[in-house]
């Protein structure tokens, strides 16, 4: 059987200055440990997918940063934009890695912006809704994954769930009538979490520094070490997926 590996890296949060904590990590540096292990085990992968709040100071050296830590991969790295980032910024260091559709085989990757300006939480406008509906209905031979920043479904946490997509009623009813959307990739939530949204599974997956601890109706931090996500694309449609994570915790 035929299988894409696509990687998700998420929530970087990365500085201008490499030296700067959030929250009392160095981003840089937690950072550096999970790209390590991409490079060491992870080399054939088809993609790396980096699911927004790239940035924590909005700065275009910190996308600069990031885009140059990533251009030793010999594979495509595309970016979405989260709350803490500024896409106009992104879109001047990296133009190339701001995509909304990628096609391996018989597989498309459709990228989803729910980014809204001066928000915290996430909506997708008419022209993602539209977007998503147009390669659903182009591509009906092809399996689907969407990926996007924000977490469309509450994930038991009061404080967070204020900040999921606003409008996911709306994403809904645009996946409704399609057989083929195989499943869904988030950030945001800085934790590894797996649940069904409109009959489709959803992935979310830990930050590469700070992690939120789950089920918290607080703000709450995780002990648990920084991350990322491994999906096999596999050719009948599966989607095979695990959390890496790595080293001690920060």
């Amino acid at each position: 059987m035929k299988t894409i590996d696509v990687l998700q890296i998420t929530d970087t949060h990365l500085f201008a200055d490499p030296g700067v904590t959030h929250k009392g990590v160095n981003t840089s540096a937690s950072l550096e440990r999970v790209l390590g292990v991409i490079e060491r085990d992870h080399q054939h992968a088809a993609c790396v997918l980096v699911t927004g709040d790239l940035s924590q100071d909005e700065t275009e050296d910190s996308y600069r940063r990031l885009h140059d830590r990533l251009s030793v991969f010999d594979v495509p790295c595309y970016w979405l934009a989260g709350n803490h980032d500024r896409p106009d910024l992104m879109a001047a260091v990296n133009p190339a890695a701001l995509r909304t559709q990628v096609i391996f085989a018989n597989w498309q990757i459709v990228l989803l912006n729910s980014r809204v300006a001066g928000a915290v939480f996430g909506h997708l406008d008419d022209t993602q809704l539209q977007l998503l509906a147009t390669a659903l209905q182009q591509n009906p031979d092809k399996h689907t994954l969407l990926a996007l920043h924000h977490h469309v479904a509450p994930v038991n946490s009061s404080w967070m769930d204020g900040s999921l997509v606003q409008n996911a009623d709306e994403l809904a009813r645009v996946l409704a009538p399609h057989s083929n959307v195989r499943g869904i990739i988030h950030g945001h939530v800085h934790q590894a979490r797996e649940y069904t949204f409109a009959n489709v599974p959803v992935m979310a997956t830990p930050s590469t520094c700070v992690q939120f601890a789950p089920n918290s109706d607080e703000f709450l931090l995780d002990t648990r070490s920084p991350g990322f996500r491994v999906l096999k694309l596999h050719d009948n449609g599966e989607i095979e997926s695990n959390v890496v994570r790595v080293g001690e915790s920060y």
